[in-house]
């Protein structure tokens, strides 16, 4: 197993020590991010694009069409503006998520798979360009953004937005097959971020306990989570599922079939029904 980067191969590490994203390492995931979805995008053929997908609702071509939609929504700031802040469905929902991905595959329902992956293919680039150069005080705007609360643009555009592709390239090669290109200086930095999302978003509630989290699979480490360096219990999961959970697409029922955990189970239970942070 080889260990998250940046992180020391042995030893468990906190989760809040994680080093936190600079702008300029932000811009080097998204644009190796962008060339990996790209290739998996390449890739599909045939029955690949009705395929069903961890988001229940949507098939292969829906989550394309998401995606698509996704990076022409950083292509300029009118068609940013039109999408997530003009958009009409906004109105409609209590979460501005679900009003933006409905646009986005409405707009795209009559576009061949073709045309989906052409337009991945141009306006990609051009987002992940024109992220690289948002400016500082650009960045550093709070908006509301439903789930997410209050948020600046700048962990919109530099955490979550590689984030979904990494988890949507990963919901389209489980639903067809495809193999998972995964390594630890992009990958397991993503990776990394999200538990540092999940140490922050627990910090208040793990005054008085602490979880050691030990991620298997092709990468992985020991995390830990806490203020005390006796955990009161070990959860063990694969990093994948761990993402899964995550994001929210299988339910602490489900994440606890495919986990270890040994200590304290009360305190494992409790880790796993309240780690989902942004994807």
């Amino acid at each position: 197993m080889i260990p998250l980067t940046g992180m020391k191969a042995m030893a468990a590490q906190s989760a809040t020590a994680i080093p936190r994203l600079t702008h300029a390492e932000a811009g080097l995931l998204s644009q190796t991010e962008y060339e990996r979805v790209l290739a998996l995008l390449e890739s599909l053929e045939g029955d690949d694009w009705a395929q069903p997908t961890y988001c229940t609702e949507w098939t292969v071509r829906d989550m394309v069409a998401h995606l698509a939609g996704a990076v022409t929504g950083s292509t300029t700031f009118a068609e940013f503006w039109r999408q997530n802040v003009a958009n009409p469905y906004l109105r409609q929902v209590d979460d501005p998520v679900d009003g933006i991905n409905r646009l986005q595959l409405e707009e795209r329902a009559a576009r061949t798979t073709a045309e989906l992956v052409a337009e991945f293919r141009r306006n990609g680039q051009i987002a992940v360009r024109n992220r690289r150069k948002l400016l500082w005080p650009v960045r550093k705007i709070h908006l509301p953004m439903g789930s997410l609360g209050f948020a600046s643009v700048e962990y919109l555009m530099d955490t979550i937005y590689p984030r979904d592709q990494w988890m949507h390239r990963y919901d389209i090669c489980a639903a067809t097959g495809k193999q998972l290109v995964v390594t630890p200086e992009h990958d397991g930095r993503i990776v990394a971020l999200v538990l540092l999302d999940i140490a922050k978003k627990l910090k208040g509630q793990l005054a008085q306990r602490s979880v050691a989290l030990r991620l298997t699979g092709e990468i992985g480490g020991e995390f830990l989570l806490g203020r005390s360096t006796n955990p009161g219990c070990t959860v063990a999961m694969d990093l994948i599922d761990l993402n899964l959970r995550a994001s929210g697409r299988i339910s602490v029922e489900e994440a606890l079939e495919r986990t270890v955990i040994s200590g304290d189970r009360a305190t494992g239970l409790w880790f796993l029904s309240n780690m989902e942070v942004p994807y």
